[in-house]
């Protein structure tokens, strides 16, 4: 097992918010040595500072039998190849869980090209991971 460790946003063991977020991970790292030459280094002589380290592993997803190659997927959300199952959905040919995608559509200024408010609307996107290609995150400008 490798080791982690997470810089705390709050103290730990005094009243705090317990909602507050956690850091980043960092790691992995071989000993406790190397994870104090770390923490010294990126945080040096900030005493208040507290850290959750913490042993773990690495590991990827497993892919699925029922996963299509590439070529083979269809577009994605044609609610037609999905059944409503228990508050979710399913894709009829896989039986595989349906997830979502936010798609982001930048406001532009119509006379201007590439200039906008900094603002987006905001599309929801259904697909079966197994069976239908990922949309992309980023869809095309509205221009106004």
């Amino acid at each position: 097992m490798k080791l982690f460790f997470i810089p705390l946003d709050f103290s730990y063991g005094r009243p705090s918010d317990p909602c507050s977020p956690l850091g980043f991970v960092y790691g992995p790292y071989e000993n406790d040595e190397a994870v104090e030459e770390a923490i010294a280094r990126i945080w040096p002589n900030d005493k208040k500072r507290q850290f959750l380290v913490f042993e773990g592993q690495i590991v990827k997803v497993k892919p699925s039998t029922k996963e299509k190659p590439e070529y083979e997927k269809r577009e994605p959300g044609d609610m037609a190849n999905y059944i409503k199952d228990n508050g979710g959905y399913k894709c009829k040919d896989c039986g595989g869980v349906i997830i979502d995608v936010d798609v982001k559509y930048p406001i532009h200024i119509h006379h201007t090209p590439g200039a906008g408010f900094g603002k987006c609307q905001y599309k929801t996107v259904f697909y079966c991971p197994n069976c239908e290609k990922r949309p992309n995150s980023y869809g095309d400008p509205i221009y106004v």
